[in-house]
């Protein structure tokens, strides 16, 4: 059954000063200020701390063995929405940066669900909450490095952005029906990373690699091209930023040495992990952890 975050005593202050990202447990976040509307309602129809709880009772639902990996807070975001705000006048009740006197816009967790894990892999939910909207997400988590896969975007959802948004309620049945089919739909991500892991890759393939990460970023940013291609031609969304190219590519180059100097290959699945581990809070910003991911999955298994 469910269990707490794996973290010490809550926290009693933030200082989104000296760290733009900020871990907490369900506790923590749950004495934040609750952001209304004019109506009194959640001002996304559904407040942080309670996507998270819910998700935990689906879990409960199908007894499977949960806990909340981890939760994370950012102050990044639009100027007229920052992901952060502190509450002058909470502030002077609670304290200086007391966690009672923030309003928390910008919150991305994970819930391991440890059924039929391995030495190797754990399966892992992704919630993203920000001022966009919801997203969700499944896939294998790799233990060792904590490193989400989502393999594909059948396996996201999202209250916003695409012609395939869903309502709140409907993004919960989603989470649903993954879990009611969990055994199926882990086994079945498996068998995708056996194929990823079994893809041996030349240098030529990384370099076209390389080159093709590069080609959907120009393409996603520029107009000019996009004027000429059709909607289905259009690149939605690209797996890297050309910032994160360059981090990715470097990774990937010295990791390929290494494994050539010992006579080893470089595979599908090498490369894919050298990308989610710039998809993660504190590298990606929060709405983009999922959809890039989600591509970049996309992109390898289409290798």
């Amino acid at each position: 059954m469910g269990t707490e975050l794996m973290a010490a005593e809550p926290t009693q202050q933030f200082d989104f000063t000296a760290n733009k990202v900020q871990c907490m447990n369900l506790d923590t976040l749950k004495r934040t200020v609750k952001e209304k509307d004019y109506d009194g309602n959640p001002v996304k129809g559904i407040y942080h701390y309670e996507v998270i709880e819910r998700v935990g009772q689906i879990c409960d639902r199908y007894n499977l063995n949960w806990n909340i990996h981890e939760i994370f807070a950012s102050s990044t975001g639009p100027k007229a929405m920052m992901g952060v705000s502190v509450a002058r006048e909470l502030e002077e009740q609670y304290g200086e940066r007391a966690v009672e006197a923030h309003i928390l816009r910008r919150v991305f967790a994970t819930i391991d669900i440890r059924n039929w894990e391995t030495d190797e892999l754990t399966t892992a939910l992704a919630i993203s909450f920000h001022q966009d909207g919801l997203t969700f997400a499944i896939g294998p988590c790799v233990k060792i490095c904590h490193n989400q896969c989502i393999l594909g975007d059948v396996h996201r959802c999202s209250t916003y952005g695409s012609k395939d948004k869903l309502t709140i309620e409907q993004m919960f049945e989603r989470v649903d029906g993954w879990l009611r089919n969990f055994e199926t739909e882990m086994t079945e991500d498996r068998e995708r990373i056996r194929r990823l892991k079994s893809r041996i890759l030349s240098p030529t393939d990384i370099y076209l690699l390389i080159g093709m990460l590069v080609a959907a970023r120009v393409t996603h940013d520029s107009t000019s091209i996009n004027t000429l291609l059709r909607d289905e031609e259009k690149v939605k969304t690209y797996p890297l930023n050309q910032a994160q190219i360059s981090a990715f590519t470097e990774n990937l180059l010295y990791d390929a040495k290494q494994k050539s100097d010992r006579g080893q290959s470089v595979t599908a699945w090498d490369v894919y992990n050298i990308a989610t581990e710039i998809y993660k809070p504190g590298k990606t910003d929060f709405p983009s952890i999922i959809p890039q991911n989600a591509a970049m999955a996309e992109l390898i298994l289409d290798f």
